[in-house]
């Protein structure tokens, strides 16, 4: 009798001390992609890897004329051949066929070359600008956060990555510290900015997730 009530008085002391810990413990929620969606710097730095998105896909489109030029070109010359060329013109074509051949293959080569070197440019460039724009975000929430007296910040539009849905199905609105947080983020964009309208020269008339 003397055992169970000293595991009573254990389990209510514990009790006592996670509902003081849970009460003492202040939560905030965060719209990480709407804050990343209308953070100021992020709009140039799509705009400009767009450009060169596009940049690349004109180069690799001028290799890939080059080649289709040299190929149609070599089609050309077995289209001479006939059997009433004499020996020596069946030779002098032969001749520019094996030469167009080295052509297309280099032209192949400087092709497939080009791409792979391109696109791990590409990928790396991207990947270091999306980590330099996150670590500001991250900064951001991190200082409203160290403002407001936070102890735990959690993601409200964080989902499952296999069902899809949301991780936070439902978070009080009066947790939420978006609007602080970019406010904090976009004090040094340039006088006038307008995310609206920055999304729209960005996207166009599609939807964009996250933007309100």
């Amino acid at each position: 009798m003397k055992f169970k009530t000293i595991i009573t008085t254990v389990a209510v002391t514990l009790s006592a001390l996670i509902a003081t810990a849970q009460a003492e413990v202040k939560i905030a929620s965060v719209n990480v992609t709407e804050v990343y969606t209308m953070f100021y710097k992020r709009f140039d730095t799509e705009v400009r890897l767009k450009a060169e998105e596009a940049k690349i896909k004109e180069e690799i489109k001028q290799r890939e004329d080059k080649l289709r030029a040299l190929q149609e070109e070599d089609k050309k010359i077995i289209a001479k051949n006939d059997p009433s060329l004499s020996e020596a013109q069946v030779k002098k074509l032969r001749e520019q066929h094996n030469i167009k051949l080295n052509e297309i293959q280099a032209a192949q080569q400087e092709l497939q070359t080009h791409v792979q070197r391109r696109s791990l440019a590409f990928k790396e460039l991207f990947r270091r600008d999306m980590a330099l724009l996150f670590n500001e975000v991250q900064q951001a929430i991190t200082d409203c956060a160290t403002q407001g007296g936070y102890d735990l910040v959690i993601d409200s539009s964080a989902t499952n990555s296999t069902t899809g849905m949301k991780i936070f199905p439902h978070v009080k609105s009066t947790f939420d510290i978006t609007p602080e947080v970019l406010k904090h983020i976009n004090a040094g964009a340039p006088a006038g900015f307008d995310p609206k309208a920055e999304l729209q020269r960005l996207y166009g008339n599609n939807a964009v997730p996250g933007a309100k």
